[in-house]
């Protein structure tokens, strides 16, 4: 029996998964990622990693950064994935294995899974808003993805927004990440007990930490500005969050109260805006899910 490949390149681990005909996984395995001064390198050491290519027949992948229609990387990611800026994932593991390849972004492939399988099955207009160390995002209509002019549609990281304080134009992203969390934390502690992580600040909220809760009170605040920015400039069916944080019942919870009291009094009062806030379902698998699901597509 013949399978597909799903590859997700992330940052810290490349990660692998099998998948048959019904998009059930029947073996998974990874291999932390490396960084490469040689783009061939790298490439050679992702394909390095693939089990029994006789068993495969297609490959769909996943990877960070802006990618466009024809699988181009036209930006920069992670500081091990870098050196992808200008390459050609379909052409270069392709090449290597002598498979059909098709490449989509990591955002755009959680939303793809989301839509075909997942919370967002069956909606005409749906957002996808993925919370890690920076955010993600995509947006979709019945068809599938949306990826505009540039493949820059859904990049809600960059949504920008004037900062009066500074006189800067920020990025929406940089107070809605993880990182952004661990940051708004850090600066309400006078001592040097810094956090280093989001589950920690998280943890502390959970247990009644007073600046915890400050601090994620603050973030979820901002969280509900960028779905709003999203709703009105969309007004999709339904807004699904992923990323680790979106398996938190309390946090979907939160988000979605903070979200309804925002619209209510953005609006006055008015309930122009009656979009459904849900978490993605397939979580960690829904990068791969969502490269196999592409790939299945572009070869039909």
């Amino acid at each position: 029996m013949e399978y597909c490949l799903g590859i997700d390149i992330g940052g810290t681990f490349i990660k692998y998964a099998l998948a048959d005909e019904s998009y059930h996984i029947i073996d998974r395995w990874k291999a932390k990622t490396k960084k490469f001064d040689n783009i061939h390198e790298f490439y050679d050491y992702i394909c390095s990693n693939i089990k029994d290519l006789n068993s495969i027949k297609n490959i769909g992948v996943s990877a960070p950064g802006l990618i466009d229609e024809n699988s181009n990387v036209k930006s920069y990611a992670a500081a091990n994935v870098c050196i992808m800026k200008e390459s050609n994932v379909n052409y270069e593991i392709g090449k290597r294995t002598n498979k059909n390849v098709a490449t989509i972004n990591d955002a755009k492939a959680a939303g793809l899974c989301e839509l075909k399988m997942g919370n967002a099955k069956g909606s005409r207009s749906s957002a996808f808003l993925i919370i890690g160390t920076g955010t993600g995002g995509c947006l979709c209509d019945e068809k599938g993805v949306i990826y505009g002019k540039d493949g820059y549609a859904g990049e809600f990281h960059h949504l920008p927004f004037m900062n009066f304080k500074t006189g800067a134009l920020d990025c929406q992203g940089d107070y809605c990440s993880m990182t952004a969390l661990i940051n708004i934390y850090n600066n309400k502690l006078t001592l040097e007990d810094k956090a280093v992580y989001g589950n920690e600040v998280c943890d502390k909220y959970l247990n009644g930490d007073r600046t915890a809760i400050e601090a994620v009170d603050e973030w979820i605040n901002y969280i509900s500005i960028q779905l709003l920015t999203i709703a009105v400039f969309y007004n999709p069916e339904i807004i699904c969050i992923g990323g680790g944080i979106s398996e938190e019942s309390w946090f979907i919870e939160a988000v979605r109260e903070k979200f309804q009291s925002t619209c209510k009094s953005y609006f006055k009062g008015e309930k122009f805006i009656t979009t459904k806030i849900d978490k993605c379902s397939y979580n960690n698998d829904s990068n791969i899910l969502g490269a196999i699901i592409h790939v299945n597509e572009m070869l039909i």
